[in-house]
C-alpha cells in the first residue's frame, strides 16, 4: 500500500502532528495500519536527522495512491476493540519498546518484515 501526504485543507492541529517529519506530496510505503480510540494511523517511515525511523500518522493526512496490501500483514484486535495490520512479529508485546530502546534483535525483525512489505508495494 502506498500513500501520498495531502495537508492542503487540514488545519486541526491534531491529525498534522508530526506530519513536519513528512514531505507534503511525497509518496511513502504504508508499513501498517492501526486503529485505536483517538484514530486511525499509517505507520511510514522518514528520514529525520540522518536516520531512518517510523512513525504513525493520522490517515487524513494522506491519498491512499495504491491500495495492494502486504500479503505479510495479519489482523490483531485488541480487547478494546481497536486493531492494527501489521506482520505477526510487530504485535509481539514490548516490540515497539525493544525497537525503539535500539534492540539489535528487534532491529533486525524490523528490517526483514520492512524488507518484505516493501517488495510487495
Amino acid at each position: 500500500m502506498r500513500v501520498r501526504v495531502n495537508t492542503i485543507n487540514i488545519s486541526d492541529p491534531k491529525i498534522l502532528q508530526g506530519i513536519t517529519a513528512l514531505s507534503d506530496g511525497h509518496e511513502y510505503v504504508v508499513l501498517e495500519i492501526s486503529a485505536r480510540k483517538m484514530g486511525t494511523s499509517f505507520r511510514v517511515e522518514f528520514t529525520e536527522g540522518g536516520l531512518r525511523q517510523s512513525a504513525l500518522f493520522d490517515i487524513r493526512s494522506f491519498t491512499v495512491t495504491s491500495h495492494s496490501l502486504s500479503p505479510t500483514w495479519q489482523y490483531f484486535q485488541l480487547d478494546s476493540g481497536s486493531f492494527s495490520l501489521c506482520p505477526e512479529s510487530w504485535n509481539a508485546p514490548g516490540f515497539w519498546e525493544a525497537y525503539y530502546d535500539g534492540d539489535p534483535r528487534a532491529i533486525a525483525v524490523y528490517e526483514d518484515e520492512r524488507a518484505a512489505i516493501l517488495a510487495h508495494s
